[in-house]
């Protein structure tokens, strides 16, 4: 497809999405409904990650499909996130290590830019 034709594409699927939808011609005017007023009504709250106490972050791993088959089919039994288990999971092991070799220390200064842990090395 040409440079043109692709800009013009977009272009047309733009001006779909932002335009005002026009009356159809063929509609009756009985068949058309009155717009709803939005002023009275009141918009619902909204979504969002509820404040956490403690500062979390995002990881992305690997595991076995097999576990994670059988993680989900608990989750759904027992009603309760992935994240929540997998977190569970993680602390028990760090306390289980930490009562077997000690309080581990955490190097804050490798924490930050990848370029500036690099250059730590």
């Amino acid at each position: 497809m040409a440079k043109k034709d692709l800009n013009s594409s977009i272009q047309n699927l733009m001006s779909g999405l932002v335009s005002t939808p026009t009356e159809p011609q063929n509609l009756k005017s009985s068949t058309v409904e009155a717009p709803i007023s939005t002023d009275a009504v009141e918009s619902p709250k909204k979504r969002g990650p509820k404040p956490r106490k403690e500062i979390t972050e995002q990881i992305s791993t690997v595991v076995l499909k097999s576990d994670m088959d059988k993680l989900r089919a608990v989750c759904q039994l027992e009603g309760c996130a992935i994240k929540d288990i997998i977190g569970a999971g993680i602390s028990g092991f760090l306390k289980r290590y930490e009562k077997k070799y000690g309080e581990i220390k955490v190097n804050k200064q490798l924490h930050g830019r990848i370029n500036d842990i690099i250059d730590n090395f």
